[in-house]
């Protein structure tokens, strides 16, 4: 069964990830076991808080879902190990689109490439005596080619280690050894005629009727086959091992975890057709060539606490996303086919999970509950957002009580936990919450963090201006704005930088000599800023 990931956005907060693995757990009470939840970032100190104090494993990272060769459909291979008979690979190949197959080690791994025009000239060259020898040769093979069977001996050796030679071609200055082979008609008189007493004899035109003279006293070795003494000498050639004609060097090959837009591009440079697929061990996994590059089983994902492309994962676009779950406002995310889309008007994604634990009749655990309240008192400020909706509080005090907290000495004791400025760099101050956004043609970006520490931020407020301005230009951002929540001191000290500033003037009414403001009762990023960002930059 496909893995299908749950994940919410980049730059994660606690609802991102808490409504993650919220949802997986539901999903798995419900039967299903193919979900994984992840995250798109490392967990900011709120978020470490809740899931510390409820005992409960941060996601998985996940770093992309472009898709890789490991998506692709890899039809069935064959493959040749390096000790298979020339006349086996041959049979393999013979079949196969491209007339070349991948050759492996015992071990199963990636050696090279083998192919017919590989195979046929050194084959063709092979006359002389010491080939089997040269080449190695495995014994087995020999037996396995000429279907040969042992009348009496045993071959001492796993491989050939002698000459092969007719038997009418020997001549008395020939002193054969135990290791060599000769080639003969069953009608030989093997004590007699040739002195071959110590060697390995190989009869061909032989039969379960046959009586071989001088066998019983023969000390050497004798193999019985029915094919003749040509066809022996055919077969052998066959027999040899076809390492020392596999293609090694410079050999182009693809792992699996590759994207397939590098796969592409490395096969327009490539002079090859087909190319083999390994495995990050080396184990061989399929060939593939052009045509297989559109035969893709597309990731599949759930989308949580978002629903914009900018705010999601790299290869969002190729993936296919199957459900979205969300309380923002509907954006840009396109979809390849029909999927489960729902979206509520409330404070928290994670209310909509709890929800969905309630409509499914699925018991909440202590821990599960502990995590949504969390994400629930973070994104609502422990309800002093606009945001939060009767919903939200009815939520979660029903989930206060399962995970056995107090609910507003909890609250605040989350919010502070990630509270200490002074203690940030600026880089993590403003990518801790942060998210882009597209008003008209301007490029947006929109960073929250609370605190109950103003103090710290304004002994480091120069570094963070400055590393602000940098982010806008080295990602190209027309404005960057920073909001500093404290729902004690009750509201948000806004920062705004960017060669499009004028925004952020006409949206707060700041002055162009104001480095920040202070807006009282202002809380929420979706509900109060980003709607007066908007219609500012439509001006």
């Amino acid at each position: 069964m496909n893995k299908i990931y749950i994940f919410g956005h980049k730059n994660p907060d606690t609802d991102s990830i808490c409504s993650t693995i919220a949802y997986e757990n539901l999903k798995k009470q419900l039967g299903y076991n193919n979900y994984i939840a992840a995250r798109l970032g490392a967990i900011n100190k709120e978020t470490a808080f809740a899931l510390n104090y409820f005992n409960v494993d941060q996601p998985m990272l996940l770093k992309g879902l472009n898709p890789q060769v490991s998506d692709l459909n890899l039809p069935k291979i064959v493959v040749a190990h390096e000790t298979d008979t020339v006349k086996q690979t041959l049979e393999k190949i013979i079949s196969k689109i491209g007339r070349s197959i991948p050759v492996v080690d015992e071990n199963e791994r990636l050696i090279g490439i083998v192919s017919i025009s590989d195979i046929v000239p050194p084959y063709l060259e092979m006359t002389s005596k010491t080939v089997l020898k040269d080449l190695n040769t495995p014994f087995k093979n020999i037996m396995t080619e000429l279907k040969a069977k042992i009348l009496m001996g045993e071959y001492q050796h796993n491989t050939i280690r002698g000459n092969v030679y007719l038997a009418s071609d020997l001549t008395g200055d020939i002193e054969l050894t135990q290791d060599d082979i000769v080639i003969a008609d069953r009608k030989t008189d093997i004590i007699n005629e040739y002195e071959t007493n110590n060697c390995c004899m190989i009869l061909g035109n032989y039969n379960e009727n046959d009586i071989i003279n001088g066998a019983k006293s023969y000390e050497g070795i004798i193999l019985t086959t029915e094919y003749s003494v040509y066809e022996i000498v055919k077969l052998i050639g066959y027999s040899v091992p076809i390492k020392t004609m596999v293609k090694k060097e410079a050999l182009e090959y693809f792992v699996t975890y590759e994207t397939i837009d590098d796969v592409k591009n490395n096969m327009l440079t490539s002079r090859h057709m087909r190319f083999p697929v390994v495995d990050e061990y080396g184990f061989i996994k399929g060939m593939i060539s052009k045509s297989n590059l559109i035969d893709i089983n597309r990731k599949k994902a759930i989308l949580m606490d978002h629903n914009e492309k900018s705010q999601s994962i790299e290869g969002i676009e190729e993936t296919e996303i199957v459900e979205v779950i969300d309380h923002h406002r509907v954006a840009n995310v396109q979809t390849m086919a029909p999927l489960y889309f729902r979206i509520e008007p409330l404070g928290c994604t994670c209310t909509i999970v709890a929800k969905m634990y309630e409509e499914n009749n699925i018991t909440i655990t202590k821990e599960m509950a502990g995590i949504m309240l969390s994400a629930i008192i973070s994104d609502t400020l422990l309800f002093k957002s606009p945001t939060s909706t009767k919903e939200d509080r009815r939520i979660g005090e029903k989930l206060s009580k399962i995970a056995g907290v107090d609910l507003n000495k909890y609250g605040m004791k989350l919010i502070t936990a990630g509270s200490s400025l002074s203690e940030e760099t600026p880089e993590n101050i403003i990518s801790n919450d942060m998210k882009k956004f597209m008003f008209g043609k301007y490029k947006v970006m929109i960073s929250q963090i609370n605190t109950g520490d103003f103090a710290g931020f304004y002994t480091i407020f120069n570094d963070i201006s400055g590393e602000m301005n940098k982010m806008c230009e080295v990602e190209n951002i027309d404005l960057a704005v920073l909001m500093i929540t404290d729902i004690v001191v009750g509201g948000t000290e806004i920062l705004a930088v960017g060669k499009e500033r004028w925004i952020a003037e006409n949206a707060f009414k700041m002055d162009k000599e104001d480095v920040s403001i202070f807006l009282p009762n202002v809380f929420s990023r979706k509900k109060q800023v980003v709607p007066m960002l908007m219609n500012a930059a439509k001006l």
